[in-house]
């Protein structure tokens, strides 16, 4: 059974970083929508509704055209970028200055391989420092400019620093936070923008924006499940505006199950892993099944942008399931064309002495009652990276970073990558049985912000998975009645037929054996003041083939003959929300399972659970199959004797004629002997 992916429209935007005319031109959307600029604005491409941007100016600029348009060419221009202020004074103390010192001095301490900051050839500067306002010439406030620009300038992704570029912006974000720096436009997604995939930035009251640099930062994502904020925005508005293009990239997450019916020998033999063809959204099992569940998660387009990359996934098994925890395995893969997946590498779990590439943090609130079965859901996260730290004490981060185990991989292609979780748990005795099934939920949840992965998760929707259970109860009557119930009640075994390789028993061409589920004594459910109702139930099976006996039959009565029954079942295999659809129990008239029972109006004896509906239209009330099937097995008393007319009289009449004969026989003897 092979399964189809489910991908969510997820949510990691990463906008181009870029400055016409100074950083580098915008990079092109994957869907080439054209927007043209709109005068004293900046644009950006692609927005989703409800969407939200703050647009903060750093430096003001002056443009003069460089070469005029041809038919050929655009025109070109010459830049040149100011602090902000009129006075020497304004311009040292602007906080979009500080603002701009600060990141700049942050961003270049992030890298290995220091930016030169000094623009002589006698020496290297690594940071800038501000001139002390109340001495500043004209001069050194002029030199000071033109450094900071300059320095700006180190960062473009024109030099080929691509952590360069990502560390400024992100370290200029912050810096415009603490230095209080003044919004200079905003806006907010509506439907139209959407329509016309352009949402344009103004200043208050519709004003134009001033020539210069600006970021822009995406502050408020609409609700849509799953998108990320894009990455920090920079770039130059001129006075025929600015365009950015607000990617996004996608990223698909799956849980599955796996299903088998065991007594028809189709568990797959590579079962629980990667290569396994049955897995799909419900099965069905019994209890003390080890069921196989998987975890399947990809990596966004922009994989690359992101400085770290935190990767976890959040599971919820149900109460009817326990964890196997030895079982959780881990693994980034490769996915061909046609979706079989090649093992990238096998990762290491975390133990009390290593931290190893990822770790398993069980809920505090998981609790478990004497028998060590659970309390409630069980919930649990895998954190997948390694293990590394930001800032310093008191203020330490510790996250799992998935970038520092995929650096290390040669040739790592991000776009036809998988992580992959593998796990087992055990089918228990508080399973539920029938159509509300056993549903496990999970989720993927990744780094929000391409620009500082450290910071905020976003999380995908939560994909379910159910396992069905059923029940099969026989209702004991003696001679059709219940009220002459012996004093010593039956019980009744039931065996189900699994197949192996080095089985005895062969049905339908599949070897096996029969196991035996359970015997249990015929009871009386009803209590001892109502009417009396004798049963005896099996609960947590699964589809297969089963024998039903009837054991320490009381005195006076007939045992039952053996009843031959299959139990199957149709649940959704692709499905967002699986449902129990049909349970059938067919009858057989023998262990060979090749002829199927009747009844006594020559209809194949079976009982059909499905949904069912009353009442039509918006009065329509669906009750969903029960998973739980009901047969009435009926004792019969005393032996029954020969009666006249049958084959009693037959046997009777025999053995008269034997004994004339006999006699007579005898007589001609005893006349010879006298004659003689």
């Amino acid at each position: 059974m092979k399964k189809v992916w489910k991908g969510f429209a997820a949510a990691v935007s990463a906008a181009a970083i870029a400055a016409t005319g100074f950083i580098g031109a915008t990079s092109a959307s994957a869907e080439e929508t054209k927007v043209d600029p709109t005068p004293g604005a900046i644009t950006i491409k692609n927005p989703i509704l409800n969407d939200e941007f703050n647009a903060y100016q750093l430096l003001g600029a002056t443009i003069s055209e460089k070469t005029p348009a041809t038919e050929s060419a655009p025109a070109t221009y010459n830049y040149a970028y100011k602090l902000l202020g009129t006075t020497n004074a304004e311009k040292l103390n602007a906080p979009a200055t500080k603002a701009l010192v600060a990141a700049l001095n942050a961003a270049n301490a992030k890298l290995e391989t220091k930016l030169d900051f000094d623009a002589n050839t006698d020496g290297v500067q690594t940071t800038i420092t501000i001139p002390a306002a109340d001495t500043a010439t004209d001069n050194i406030v002029n030199a000071f400019e033109t450094q900071v620009v300059r320095a700006v300038d180190l960062f473009g992704p024109g030099t080929g620093k691509a952590d360069a570029m990502r560390a400024f912006a992100q370290s200029l974000a912050k810096a415009v936070a603490d230095n209080n720096v003044s919004v200079a436009g905003t806006a907010k997604a509506t439907e139209d923008d959407v329509t016309n995939k352009a949402l344009v930035i103004k200043g208050a009251n519709n004003a134009d924006l001033n020539i210069g640099y600006y970021l822009v930062d995406h502050v408020n994502q609409a609700d849509e499940g799953n998108r990320t904020l894009s990455a920090y925005l920079v770039n130059t508005l001129t006075a025929a505006g600015a365009v950015l293009d607000l990617k996004t990239a996608t990223v698909e997450f799956e849980k599955k199950v796996e299903d088998w019916n065991e007594s028809l020998g189709d568990k797959d033999e590579n079962s629980g892993t990667i290569d396994s063809d049955a897995w799909q959204d419900s099965a069905d099992h019994k209890l003390g099944d080890e069921v196989p569940f998987m975890l399947k998660g990809s990596l966004p387009s922009n994989y690359a942008n992101y400085d770290v990359f935190q990767y976890q996934f959040s599971d919820e098994l149900s109460e009817g399931l326990t964890l196997i925890p030895g079982s959780i395995k881990v693994q980034l893969v490769t996915v061909a064309a046609d979706g079989t997946m090649t093992e990238l590498k096998e990762l290491t779990k975390a133990t009390e002495t290593a931290t190893n590439d990822f770790a398993v943090e069980m809920d505090a609130k998981n609790r478990t009652d004497s028998d060590n079965l659970p309390v409630g859901a069980t919930k649990f996260t895998i954190k997948i990276g390694t293990e590394t730290q930001q800032g310093e004490e008191p203020n330490v981060t510790t996250i799992r970073d998935l970038k520092a185990i995929t650096d290390t991989i040669e040739d790592f292609n991000a776009a036809n990558t998988r992580v992959v979780v593998t796990y087992k748990a055990t089918v228990n005795k508080k399973a539920v049985i029938g159509t509300t099934g056993n549903p496990n939920k999970a989720n993927l949840s990744i780094s929000e912000n391409p620009d500082n992965g450290w910071d905020g998760l976003i999380s995908t929707p939560e994909d379910i998975v159910i396992v069905f259970t059923y029940k099969y109860t026989v209702n004991k009557t003696f001679d059709g009645q219940t009220s002459n119930a012996p004093a010593q009640l039956p019980s009744f075994q039931l065996e189900k037929f699994i197949s192996a390789e080095n089985g005895t028993v062969t049905i339908n061409n599949v070897k096996g054996n029969w196991d035996t589920v359970g015997k249990v004594q015929v009871d009386n459910v009803a209590g001892e003041n109502e009417t009396p109702v004798y049963q005896a139930s099996f609960s947590h099976l699964d589809d297969g083939y089963y024998k039903l006996s009837e054991k320490d039959v009381p005195a006076g009565y007939n045992p039952a003959a053996d009843k031959f029954f299959t139990v199957t079942a149709e649940h959704d295999a692709e499905s967002d929300n699986p449902q129990l659809k049909k349970l059938t129990v067919t009858y057989y008239t023998d262990a060979s399972f090749t002829t199927k029972a009747t009844t006594a109006d020559g209809k194949v004896d079976e009982v059909v659970n499905t949904p069912t509906t009353e009442g039509e239209g918006d009065a329509a009330v669906t009750t969903p199959a029960s998973g739980s099937v009901v047969v009435t097995i009926d004792n019969k008393s005393g032996n029954e004797l020969p009666s006249t007319g049958g084959m009693g009289t037959t046997i009777l009449y025999a053995a008269g004629a034997a004994i004339v004969l006999i006699a007579g026989i005898g007589l001609a003897v005893t006349l010879r002997r006298r004659q003689a």
